[in-house]
């Protein structure tokens, strides 16, 4: 069959960030014309991903030609293009005939790697991907007959599961690349029945057109019992977790914790022998609750146990010298809320609702004197986030004149305009023609976006026009309608009016040509954002105003420092001919200017929501969030998160920024733009495990709590932590690999084990000086014990977080431009968007956030907290 030949070359022009492909002279090999059909496919390679907006068909005569691209990565500079041209009808190319290809990457660096990797076809597509054959033998005995054999083919940019049957041999398509090759034991569906699997060879080269086997084998068959052991409605120890222990012939198997209403399955038990369950007992309010013991042999099969309210006993304990606890709440104000109360000591466990009002509620129940750890359940209601503060610990004394005292404080709302009414993500935007699908996928409530050319407040001159702008409210509109089911999505542009990110602060606040610039850049993005307002979209867009400029007041105690506000606020007015009379409050002072930033949005743009942004280490340094309380930190009172809240919260309160009717809607909160396993990250002190990252969402609740506003972690990066089968260079900064997403959107697979990481990027040296650990392993060992079986954003509405931007402009969030999100992070935000959490209760029977909160976060604010207890040592249950 012929070969469809052809010319191409770099189009002269090209720089090391753009530049243009151009094919001619197509044509057989024997000379013939190339006729088509219908369409005209071709696959080769580029240094970036491209879209359909880039491809420019050139015919004589005139063809109406619609482009299809797929882009696959199979590099780390190196994408796969599947490209297929729709033609109205037939058409038979001439030698001149064109098609150009625009990059946005680097064609200069051997360009005859990429004009030598065309392929054509007519009517039918190149191969664009390796064929993989799987020899699968017979199931090795008849009880496997009908299981599925799951493979995992993985490469350091995509992962392909099949589960596949046991019919021989199986062809796969897959991209080129370089794999591993894992597989899972064969078994039954509850594993009574497992045999070995290997796979050979465990690492393929798949090339474009190529057959690459892969050989099965079954190994030795072993049997076991299954358990599927759970509890069911036991009224009196509803939302109380049991510690329950599986003995096999009298030896410790495993233990786990569980609670009402849940089942958990344990699988892999010994085929034969006995065994015996125990759950430990719990003495709550007063009373001795013992649960029956299990002793049977083992079934070599699955087997159900399910403790209901019949198989446990309740007896009252000896309250001889036990006290009244009377409870003290201080507020001013009342709330359609109980607050829930819980002591607990190592034997003891007593729990108390309240009325969310100011008053004093004794105990229904006496208490023992003794030692007793101290929690108390924020909530949120109607929106709102009300916090209930108190002690730590508390001494109950025999004599009893102990009170336990709360106060109950008013947080923020989680109702922000032009934000949905639940727990959301956005994610950063690059303008790529892969955007709208990635961000389509994730189901994003809002992207983001550097507004203006150079995406600092363009200070040397006036622009004319904004594109970065105008194209995010574009791009926003298309992901919202290719969601199509009713949600919005809200443009959000960051925009600096006073760069001070890059140094020389007092330089960028003495300028007033700059300021004056920037003020009239901002008005511009403004402006862009007004005119997109109707009906379905009253608020157009988001503003997040000038990053760093609030930390770096606060580092250098900026407040009534001198600063030209009124004079350049005025031209840049004049500019765009607005008539506004600038209020005498706006002062030429630091804090003055940013009163100048927030009565400029409300006065030009009144329907857009926005917030300023702030820092870490705007007390000083970022490094507190390594201190674990030793003396080598400076003692307990620097450990806290709260500590370095109050400062930061304190400075914005003295500035007024967040006061009167100008008022921001929410406040932005970012931690450091940068994957953690990428040297911009640890080599600037910012490498977080469990434990970091857990003390950053604790300062981010602590400044929302302060300042009574809503926040939002922004330019969080959504990288996750990779596995031990996941492929991983040694040279593997390009990777962007890092720890955020799995902590944020969990990650099962590393658990509660950081030895279920990679140890390639385990054995990362650190500079100890800055994060207080030799070796990224170590600060995975100070977070234990850790889970990250379920995401950490369960409990962010009750931080006052109502909703998470993800990426940065080198930084894993979504987009597949920028960093390494892929289907990891995509399926998990898709996943969530199919049941958010939402901020209020909207059911019919008027009840309010006591249903919904509880159910999206509360539920597991009790099992997470108890884990809490647990690892201190303060409840034994």
């Amino acid at each position: 069959m012929p070969s469809i030949k052809y010319e191409a070359k770099v189009a002269s022009g090209a720089t090391p960030f753009y530049g243009q492909l151009v094919v001619s002279n197509l044509h057989y090999d024997d000379d013939s014309a190339v006729t088509i059909n219908d369409f005209f496919g071709t696959v080769f390679k580029s240094p970036a991903r491209l879209g359909k907006n880039d491809i420019v068909v050139g015919t004589n005569p005139w063809q109406e030609v619609t482009p299809d691209v797929t882009v696959n990565q199979i590099g780390d500079s190196t994408f796969l293009v599947i490209v297929r041209l729709e033609f109205k009808g037939p058409y038979t190319f001439n030698l001149s005939d064109t098609i150009s290809f625009g990059i946005n990457g680097d064609l200069t660096d051997d360009p005859d790697f990429y004009q030598n990797s065309f392929s054509f076809e007519a009517d039918q597509m190149p191969y664009a991907t390796g064929i993989v054959e799987i020899h699968v033998p017979p199931a090795p005995t008849p009880a496997l007959a009908s299981s599925k054999l799951s493979i995992v083919l993985q490469s350091k940019f995509a992962k392909f599961p099949f589960n596949l049957p046991l019919v021989g041999t199986i062809l796969e398509n897959v991209p080129p690349g370089d794999y591993n090759v894992s597989v899972m034991d064969l078994a039954t569906e509850d594993q009574t029945t497992v045999a070995e699997t290997r796979a050979s060879p465990t690492f393929l080269d798949v090339n474009i057109g190529e057959y690459t086997g892969v050989s099965i084998t079954f190994g030795s068959v072993s049997k076991y019992s299954a358990l599927d052991l759970g509890f069911g409605d036991i009224p009196p120890l509803q939302g109380e977790n049991f510690h329950v222990q599986l003995l096999i012939d009298g030896a410790p198997f495993t233990d786990f914790y569980s609670s009402t209403n849940h089942t958990s399955p344990v699988r892999r038990l010994p085929e034969t022998g006995s065994f015996a369950v125990i759950v430990d007992n719990i003495t709550l309010n007063n009373v001795d609750y013992t649960f029956r013991v299990w002793n049977e042999g083992l079934p070599r099969k699955l087997f159900t146990i399910i403790y209901r309210e019949d198989d446990v006993k309740s007896s009252p304990i000896d309250t001889s010298g036990f006290v009244q606890l009377p409870i003290v709440i201080e507020s001013d104000f009342e709330v359609d809320q109980d607050i829930l109360i819980r002591l607990t000591s190592d034997d003891l466990i007593y729990t108390e609702k309240v009325p969310a009002q100011a008053g004093t509620t004794p105990f229904s129940v006496l208490v023992a004197p003794g030692e007793y750890s101290i929690r108390s359940a924020s909530f949120v209601n109607s929106g709102t986030v009300y916090v209930v503060e108190t002690a730590t610990n508390i001494t109950v004394l025999p004599d009893g004149s102990t009170e336990l005292n709360l106060k109950l404080l008013k947080g923020a709302s989680l109702q922000v305009k032009g934000f949905p009414d639940h727990l959301s993500f956005g994610a950063i935007a690059d303008l790529t023609p892969d955007n709208a699908k990635d961000l389509v996928a994730a189901r994003v409530s809002s992207i983001f976006k550097y507004a203006g050319t150079d995406g600092a407040g363009d200070k040397e001159k006036f622009l004319d026009n904004d594109s970065s702008t105008s194209r995010t409210i574009q791009l926003a509109l298309e992901v919202e309608n290719e969601l199509a089911d009713g949600s919005k999505v809200l443009p959000v542009m960051i925009s600096y009016t006073c760069n001070l990110s890059q140094g020389d602060i007092y330089e960028q606040l003495r300028r007033k040509d700059w300021l004056t610039h920037s003020f009239a850049n901002l008005i511009l993005a403004l402006n862009i954002a007004k005119s997109a307002v109707d009906e379905d979209h009253p608020v157009p867009a988001g503003f997040i105003v000038n990053p760093d400029f609030l930390g770096e007041g606060q580092k250098a105690n900026l407040v009534d420092y001198g600063v030209p506000v009124r004079e350049p606020l005025q031209d840049a007015l004049d500019h765009w001919q607005i008539e506004a009379e600038i209020p005498d409050s706006i002062v030429d002072t630091f804090a003055g200017y940013t009163h100048a930033v927030n009565w400029l949005i409300r006065t030009v743009a009144p329907s857009v929501t926005f917030g300023w942004q702030v820092n870490i280490w705007g007390g000083g340094t970022s490094t507190w969030i390594y201190n674990t309380g030793s003396d080598d930190d400076g003692g307990s009172d620097n450990n806290e998160p709260y500590a370095e809240a109050n400062k930061l919260a304190e400075y914005i309160k003295s500035l007024g920024t967040y006061d009167g009717e100008y008022a921001p809607d929410f406040l932005a909160i970012d931690r450091y733009e940068a994957d953690d396993w990428t040297l911009r990250a640890y080599s600037n002190g910012y490498f977080y495990g469990p434990y970091e990252w857990r003390r950053f969402y604790d300062f981010v609740r602590d400044v929302s709590i302060s300042l009574q506003v809503p926040v939002m972690p922004w330019q969080i990066p959504a990288s996750r932590a990779p596995l031990v089968a996941d492929i991983v260079s040694s040279e593997y900064d390009s990777e962007h690999w890092g720890t955020g997403g799995s902590y944020l959107l969990g990650d099962v697979d590393i658990n509660s084990d950081y030895q279920n990481i990679n140890p390639t990027v385990l054995s990362l040296k650190l500079d100890s000086s800055l994060i207080k650990a030799d070796t990224a392993a170590e600060v995975w060992q100070r977070g234990e014990p850790f889970d990250l079986s379920q995401p950490a954003y369960r409990d962010f509405p009750l931080r006052g977080i109502f909703t998470v931007l993800l990426g940065g402009g080198s930084t894993t969030g979504v987009i597949s431009t920028v960093g390494n999100a892929g289907p990891w992070v995509i399926d998990r935000l898709s996943a969530y968007a199919d049941d958010p959490i939402k901020f209020d209760d909207t059911s019919s029977d008027g009840s309010n956030t006591k249903a919904k909160c509880r159910q999206s976060t509360g539920n597991q604010w009790w099992s997470r907290l108890w884990e809490e207890w647990r690892r201190t040592g303060n409840a034994r249950v």
